[in-house]
């Protein structure tokens, strides 16, 4: 083929691309999804207006002005909104702008005169992204997945580990892989299992796009029902300790309260400015704690939905918080900085580990002593009484991602980013089974 004739050939194929009409299924619902769906949804509908669907981006809200007028950009509140230079006014409300090509493109698709080819125009904007984004798990990994949650099974002989589009299960004694469950998010999270009934809560998404909270039950076959639909990653999730609860916190900056039983979401906690990284609850069931990228790490009372206690002495986003066992203090850490024990009461400082470095990725209070990974792949025991490591055990060869502990305490799991997992016994200064989880 002669230069004039590619570049002729080239020209049309550009043209034909550029003739084809905007999809909204695929082009507009993310981007309304991912930006607006917080503050135009179902759970908090600001100035009467909402557009978690296609048929309700059509209705006014408070001040009366028409969404969208087919076929003319200018005349469209939503595409005014988005313009608008004051952050205060703008679509999204006090957040950075659409970048001009998504502002671009929602102009289009208005020009084009704003047809729907996602079906059913009550369809949520949250599901159209979502079938676009749950993919078939790879037959065969081509590298072994970051573990990034895992969860021992409430008898202690398997490990949930996270995967691509997938969980496995493996077996502790042998490290074979007993189980791999699909129909999940690109990126899983947090695992949690529930203390009596084996159900396992999964937690993840695809970054910015789209996220969801999963329940999978092995009692009917391992079936996975969805909980919620988020506009961004599910980052947590915790069971009460009686089971009756379930929180989930993600990139929304919200934190969410499930009945177990009927998996309904009962709660929705929006006090936090950022992404909510982790949830979690105190022994007596009655508060849950969370650390998120607002510099804040909080203690919330079940009973009210308020926040008692708030801790902000940090100096970067909060990567992960608990409570101790004790229930009246409580951890969190921040990259960069030693692990900080803090009054579960007013917020307070009160010590810190120091002795645990500041390159911890990862904490995880058990009824012995305070684990830690590290982003120098190692894996810390530090009692409580005078916060000074105990044991650091050598055996990842990357970075520490997550950390589980089995029923009893003595048994405990490690995830690094290049996908090996550790299991450890309190009572042994090595790893007692070693594997790769990549199927």
């Amino acid at each position: 083929m002669t230069f004039s004739r590619l570049a002729f050939f080239l020209a049309l194929t550009a043209s034909l691309h550029a003739a084809e009409p905007v999809s909204f299924r695929r082009e507009v619902a993310p981007v309304l999804h991912r930006r607006c769906g917080a503050c135009h949804g179902e759970e908090n509908a600001k100035g009467g207006y909402r557009l978690d669907t296609y048929e309700r981006i059509w209705k006014t809200g408070d001040s009366g002005d028409a969404p969208l007028v087919a076929g003319k950009p200018g005349e469209s509140q939503v595409h005014a909104r988005l313009l608008e230079q004051d952050a205060n006014d703008r679509m999204p409300q006090k957040a950075d702008a659409l970048p001009p090509r998504e502002v671009a493109l929602i102009e289009r698709w208005i020009a084009e005169g704003a047809a729907n080819d996602g079906g059913a125009p009550q369809r949520p904007l949250a599901e159209l992204v979502r079938e676009s984004l749950l993919l078939p798990a790879p037959e065969k990994y081509a590298r072994p997945a970051p573990v990034t949650a895992l969860a021992f099974s409430p008898d202690g002989t398997q490990l949930a580990v996270s995967g691509y589009y997938e969980i496995m299960l493996w077996d502790i004694d042998t490290g074979a892989l007993v189980r791999r469950i699909g129909g999940l998010p690109q990126r899983i999270t947090a695992l949690a299992w529930h203390p009596q009934t084996r159900l396992l809560a999964v937690a993840g998404g695809s970054p910015a796009q789209w996220g969801g909270v999963f329940l999978i039950d092995p009692a009917a076959d391992f079936r996975v029902r969805l909980l919620a639909d988020l506009p961004d990653t599910a980052l947590s999730v915790a069971f009460s300790p009686d089971g009756k609860l379930l929180a989930a916190s993600g990139g929304d900056r919200a934190i969410r309260l499930f009945d177990t039983a009927t998996g309904k979401q009962t709660r929705l906690l929006k006090q936090h400015s950022d992404s909510v990284q982790a949830v979690a609850f105190a022994r007596d069931g009655l508060r849950l704690v969370s650390a998120s990228r607002d510099r804040t790490a909080r203690i919330f009372s079940l009973e009210s939905g308020e926040a008692t206690a708030i801790h902000d002495d940090h100096a970067a986003p909060v990567l992960a918080a608990a409570f101790l066992p004790n229930s009246k203090g409580a951890l969190s850490v921040t990259r960069g900085q030693a692990v900080q024990q803090w009054d579960a009461e007013n917020g307070k400082l009160s010590s810190e580990f120091t002795d645990a470095g500041r390159a911890v990725q990862v904490l995880l209070p058990t009824s012995r002593g305070l684990l830690t990974g590290s982003l120098d792949g190692l894996v810390r025991f530090i009692p409580y009484a005078d916060r000074r490591t105990l044991m650091t055990w050598f055996g990842h060869r990357d970075c520490v991602e997550s950390l589980a502990v089995a029923p009893g305490g003595q048994v405990f799991a490690s995830g690094a980013h290049d996908g090996e997992v550790c299991v450890w016994n309190l009572a042994c200064e090595t790893w007692v089974r070693r594997f790769t989880t990549s199927p």
